[in-house]
């Protein structure tokens, strides 16, 4: 009978390791060393293929978990446990479910290339230090990971601050008594207005001085709709979205995130028709400001 020892060290995830190791029938675990996260296993030939299993399920579920949870702590360490661990789950959830290709590569092939990289320290009976294995056959893989882990933390970011924004403003509209008023918002790709039930353009000289100096002169016109609109609490707004390719988040998005059941759309009105036939023209004239500007 022909007895391998092979001896294994693995800074991430170590007891991981030691369990999944445990459960592969053939494989005997001595010099255990949690310490320093060393092992040795003695096994027989025909349990290679099994082992070799064994640590490539490791190294693509524990290790590589615990690798970018440590990573993404030190890179973003204003993030709490709890959204790393989301956020990191997710992703590797998608990676299993190959709805992400990393490096060019699908998950089953990258398993495959991981596999036959181990098959090969096995067989000549040399040790195993995961980290360095990793990153020598797994470079490509780990920056490739890094880096669309990196745009999914940005996005969630960015959702988190959308979501802190949209409260607040829905905290400031309870503020605000409700008015019996139907407002119409026309949202066109480059501008925002308001109207009232008889089509008069809405203005607010009060809002529009506090809402620039508040913005200190940045303002746009879905900022200074946004000031009216609270301000005024209508009952009813009617929206009148002809940017509807918008990119997220739009400002219709956000009006109904905001005031919720108060909107109702338009169903392409024979207003919007004439509005975008006339190429969006404001009804009225558009410099009556110029300290508002057009959005972009």
């Amino acid at each position: 009978m022909n007895v391998h020892t092979l001896n294994i060290t693995s800074e991430n995830a170590f007891p991981a390791l030691v369990d999944k190791l445990s459960a592969v029938a053939g494989i005997c675990l001595i010099n255990l060393d949690h310490l320093d996260h060393s092992l040795s296993c003695e096994y027989e030939e025909q349990t290679v293929e099994e082992l070799c299993n064994a640590m490539t399920l490791f190294l693509f579920s524990d290790w590589l978990f615990a690798r970018l949870q440590a990573k993404l702590s030190r890179e973003y360490p204003h993030l709490s446990d709890d959204e790393l661990e989301y956020l990191t789950l997710v992703f590797m959830h998608e990676l299993r479910s190959n709805e992400v290709v990393v490096g060019g590569r699908n998950y089953e092939e990258w398993l495959g290339r991981t596999k036959v990289g181990l098959w090969s320290l096995l067989e000549s009976d040399e040790t195993v230090f995961i980290e360095g294995f990793a990153r020598f056959r797994l470079k490509s893989f780990q920056q490739s990971i890094m880096s669309v882990l990196r745009e999914r933390v940005h996005q969630f970011m960015l959702d988190r601050e959308y979501e802190e924004s949209v409260a607040m403003l829905r905290y400031m509209l309870e503020t605000q008594p409700e008015s019996a008023q139907e407002l119409h918002v026309f949202c066109a790709p480059n501008r925002v207005w308001i109207t009232d039930a008889n089509g008069s353009l809405v203005r607010d000289a009060e809002v529009t001085e506090a809402a620039l100096a508040e913005s200190g002169g940045d303002l746009n016109s879905e900022d200074l709709a946004m000031s009216i609109l609270i301000t005024r609490s209508p009952c009813r707004i009617v929206l009148h979205d002809m940017n509807e390719g918008a990119q997220w988040p739009s400002f219709s998005e956000t009006l109904g995130r905001v005031f919720a059941e108060r909107v109702r759309a338009c169903r392409h009105c024979s207003t919007c028709q004439q509005l975008k036939q006339a190429q969006h023209v404001f009804p009225v004239d558009a410099s009556s400001d110029h300290r508002v500007k057009r959005n972009h």
